[in-house]
């Protein structure tokens, strides 16, 4: 299974729900984190730097914390730039290779790698805020998915406010991720969020909210 997590507003969790996703996963499945940003946002929340070279996109390999992690290079940029839909794609499937879930983390735009990973997708899902701008994007995003034929799980980050956005394409489910100093401390860890709360607390809020959308999702 390929799961896509998108959102073109920057600053929405993506990042976050990618990493954490990930690793609750990995508890009982194999489970690939393929970091399809450019800036490598999962890459570095997990303590890796970006790879300089450019390489086909699953070259790039590391297992840790349990999470096989495909990291980011530059040579994705020049991917964006020239629109390579078609090779992205390729490549995105030979990540999938032997796991049971891949997860795709996605730069915060619609362009060339993120078209490519929603079309590879067995399901989509969008964190978003209860601010203008974030629901303003998840309209854009709605548009998109409509127009390849795809649909969106959306769930709400950092507020368990609800938003109410009709669109055919997206559906919001009943799940949110607290808000909490826990995500700044593991980026700074170079460990998710989840892992940190198991250790230090054992299971608390982040990982039940995680959890909780993982079983949806998988389900």
């Amino acid at each position: 299974m390929i799961i896509t997590v998108i959102n073109q507003k920057g600053g929405v969790g993506k990042t976050t729900t990618s990493v954490n996703l990930a690793y609750v996963l990995s508890k009982s499945k194999k489970v690939g984190l393929l970091d399809l940003d450019p800036e490598g946002g999962s890459t570095i929340s997990l303590g890796i730097r970006k790879a300089e070279q450019e390489l086909p996109i699953g070259a790039n390999f590391i297992n840790i914390h349990g999470i096989d992690l495909f990291y980011a290079h530059v040579g994705l940029l020049n991917k964006e730039m020239n629109g390579e839909i078609d090779e992205v794609t390729k490549e995105i499937k030979s990540s999938e290779n032997n796991h049971d879930v891949l997860i795709i983390d996605t730069p915060p735009n619609l362009g060339t790698l993120s078209v490519s990973a929603m079309l590879v997708a067995d399901k989509v899902i969008a964190p978003v805020t209860p601010l203008f701008l974030s629901i303003e994007a998840v309209k854009n995003l709605g548009s998109r998915l409509q127009s390849l034929e795809k649909r969106a799980i959306a769930f709400t980050n950092a507020s368990n406010k609800p938003i109410k956005v009709d669109l055919q394409s997206i559906s919001f489910i009943d799940t949110y991720i607290p808000n909490s100093k826990i995500f700044q401390e593991a980026v700074r860890l170079g460990i998710p969020a989840t892992k940190y709360e198991e250790v230090k607390s054992k299971k608390g809020k982040i990982w039940s909210s995680y959890d909780k959308l993982s079983k949806y999702i998988i389900e």
